[in-house]
């Protein structure tokens, strides 16, 4: 079962990308406004006018948020960051993707063409750490392994759906952890800051904006609510990301920091065809690998 456990590690790796893999931060960014809310005296006529005009300027909010978020126009927000860089993603459809994370003396890398579909997520991939290299393919949710000498140089086929094959368990979720889209869902009403750095920056030739940006882990839902829950007293109550994106609102770069783990990720690619297919039949290998 050794190359189940190490296939696993790789693939526990991949979270450090949009799951919960950050660096806590400690800032009084996020005071309670209660008492703002509901005002601090005056008669009932001021606190009525007081209320509606809070509900103009929220409107009024609301439809300059949905204005950047349709034209990709304006800096980015609390409110529109999971928005404006989905919607650029699923936009794109495809990218390519590169990650490094460093833990524990341990560097695991991976390298990755990813394309959207409309039902899931296809993905053509190399994975290497501590010296342990793997190819991956993942095309209509049917996993592609080619494990070099340990699979003969050819692919081993997976269904994660397959109870029976020791192997799938150890791919649960890796489509979402890739996949921006997932967990900017996840993080939607969590962001308790996101805070322009600078002016834009060149990272590997595209003019680039970075942000700050922190989760309050508390308030994550889905997939990423399930790994805080699981993570317990382990997890800060906040996490923070630096972005850098583009005028297009695409992810350029991202990087985080938890507990001596560090993890660095670069996109490209945004929009290309990769042409990404399971491998042929003469490709995949007849026998068990167990």
């Amino acid at each position: 079962m050794r190359i189940a456990r190490g296939i696993a590690v790789l693939s526990v790796a991949s979270v450090g990308v949009f799951g919960l893999t950050a660096c806590s931060d400690d800032s009084d960014s996020t005071k309670d406004t209660s008492t703002a809310a509901f005002g601090t005296g005056g008669d009932s006529t001021d606190a009525t006018d007081t209320a509606d005009d809070a509900a103009s300027d929220d409107a009024a909010s609301e439809d300059t948020s949905s204005d950047d978020a349709a034209s990709g126009a304006g800096d980015l927000t609390t409110e529109n960051f999971a928005e404006r860089l989905t919607a650029a993603t699923l936009e794109a459809g495809s990218y390519s993707l590169d990650m490094t994370t460093e833990a524990a003396g341990t560097e695991a890398t991976i390298s990755a063409n990813v394309e959207l579909t409309d039902s899931t997520t296809n993905m053509a991939m190399t994975m290497d750490q501590a010296g342990m290299e793997m190819e991956i393919r993942i095309v209509d949710a049917i996993f592609y392994l080619n494990l070099g000498d340990l699979s003969g140089g050819k692919f081993v086929k997976v269904d994660p759906a397959d109870e029976t094959n020791p192997l799938a368990g150890q791919f649960d979720g890796i489509e979402e952890q890739l996949d921006p889209t997932a967990s900017l869902e996840g993080f939607e009403g969590a962001f308790t800051k996101v805070e322009k750095v600078g002016e834009p920056v060149d990272v590997d030739g595209v003019q680039a904006q970075q942000y700050t940006v922190v989760i309050d882990t508390t308030k994550v839902t889905g997939e990423l609510q399930e790994q805080a829950e699981a993570a317990g007293s382990a997890l800060p109550p906040e996490l923070t990301y630096e972005y850098w994106v583009d005028d297009q609102d695409r992810m350029v770069r991202t990087t985080s920091e938890v507990a001596g783990a560090t993890v660095d990720m670069t996109f490209s690619g945004w929009g290309e065809d990769f042409g990404i297919v399971a491998p042929s039949e003469d490709e995949i290998s007849t026998e068990p690998l167990f």
